[in-house]
Formats: C-alpha cells, sequence, structure tokens
C-alpha cells in the first residue's frame, strides 16, 4: 500500500496553473501579497524526494522483471520512461516549493526595505544627534584639556613669582643682617678705639700726674715737706 502511494501520477497541467498563479516576486506589496506557506513547500519537496526514490525502486524491479519477458529492450525502455516521468513530477513539485520558498524569501526582503525606508529619518535624526553629541564631548573634552593646559602653566607661573619673591625676600633679610652685623661691628670697633683712647688719655693724665708728683716731692723733699697725698692722679 505504501509502495502504490508513493506511485501516483500529479497532472503537470495543475502544477503549470499553481506556478503562474504565483505572483512575480517584488512586484507586489507585503501587506497586499498572501504570506507563503513554508510548511507546504516542505511537504512539496518531501514528496518529490519519496516520488524520486520510489521510481528508483521501482525502476530497479521493473528492469530486473524484463529480463523475463521476450521483448526486453521494449520493457526496459518503457520502466525507464516512467521513471522519467516520476523524476519530472518530482521535480515539478520542487520548482512549486522552490518559488514558495522563494516568494517568502521576497516578502521578508520587501518588509526589511519597507521597514528601512520607514525608518530612514528616525534613523538620519540619531545619527545626527548622535554626531552633534560626538563633536560635543570631543570639543568638551579638548576644552578641559586646554583648562587643564591653562591651570599647570597658571601655577608654574605662580611658582615661579612665589620662588622669585622668597629669594627677594630671603636676599633683603640676608643683606639686612649683614648690614646690621656690619653696623655692629663698626660699633664695636668705635667702642674699642673710644676705649684705646680714653686709656691712653688715662695714661697721659696719669704719666703726666706722676712727673708732677715726682717733680713735686723732689721739691718737698728739698724744702722739707711732707710727701703730696696721692689725689694728684687722674681719675679714671
Amino acid at each position: 500500500m505504501r509502495r502504490s502511494r508513493l506511485f501516483r501520477l500529479f497532472p503537470l497541467s495543475s502544477l503549470a496553473t499553481l506556478m503562474f498563479a504565483l505572483p512575480p516576486a517584488g512586484l507586489a506589496r507585503a501587506d497586499e501579497a498572501p504570506v507563503p506557506d513554508l510548511a507546504r513547500a516542505a511537504a512539496l519537496h518531501a514528496e518529490a524526494a519519496a516520488i524520486r526514490e520510489a521510481a528508483t525502486l521501482r525502476f530497479s524491479d521493473e528492469e530486473i522483471a524484463c529480463y523475463a519477458r521476450f521483448l526486453v529492450n521494449r520493457c526496459i525502455d518503457q520502466a525507464r520512461a516512467r521513471r522519467v516521468e516520476s523524476i519530472r513530477q518530482a521535480r515539478a513539485l520542487d520548482t512549486e516549493a522552490d518559488a514558495i520558498e522563494l516568494a517568502e524569501k521576497n516578502r521578508r526582503f520587501t518588509e526589511r526595505m519597507e521597514e528601512q525606508a520607514a525608518n530612514a529619518p528616525q534613523k538620519a535624526v540619531e545619527r545626527a544627534e548622535l554626531e552633534a553629541k560626538n563633536r560635543a564631548d570631543s570639543e568638551a573634552r579638548l576644552r578641559q584639556l586646554s583648562e587643564k593646559d591653562a591651570e599647570r602653566v597658571k601655577r608654574e607661573q605662580d611658582a615661579k613669582t612665589r620662588g622669585m619673591l622668597e629669594a627677594e625676600a630671603r636676599h633683603r633679610h640676608e643683606a639686612e643682617q649683614a648690614r646690621r652685623r656690619a653696623d655692629e661691628a663698626a660699633a664695636a670697633a668705635q667702642r674699642a678705639e673710644q676705649a684705646r683712647s680714653d686709656r691712653e688719655d688715662y695714661d697721659e693724665r696719669a704719666r703726666k700726674a706722676a712727673e708732677k708728683k715726682a717733680e713735686q716731692e723732689k721739691k718737698n723733699a728739698a724744702g722739707g715737706k711732707p710727701a703730696a697725698a696721692d689725689s694728684l692722679l687722674p681719675a679714671k
């Protein structure tokens, strides 16, 4: 029973009618064309494969049986013709299935194209917004880098200025200290000179007083008077 079912013959006229009834790919809009039945396409491919397999098995059986007949070659030719007819029927089924699958591919392609066309303005706006955002981000980064460079240069300049001011203040302080030390040294030298001068004056007055005392004592000794008091020495 199974093999007899596989040996069914399909009229080519009905297949041709179905093929010409299919709309050309890309002519109908996706919302107007019927959705292709991919399940039917798969069933047609399976049925075509079954017909080919059955035709091959049948031809093998018939070819063996032909050798028992009187007109062997004619029997084999008739068996081969039946196999060719079955293969044609299977090819017609595959063609119909291919047409259905092609229609489905065209429908999906049309849907994608229409979707892209519908989304094109929005995509353009999004691209423009993204490009504007990228430009703004780049400008912000450049501005930030410029500001950082400016701040770094300002810090360096401020540090140099502070260093110069500190060095100047340090030099003024050192000069002031050196001037103060020089003044102190000059004052000390002046005091030492004054002390030496005072000492020399004192020594000179003491010498003169001693000479005067000695002269007085000499006179007193000559006149028989007592020695003069120490009050004749100069006071320090």
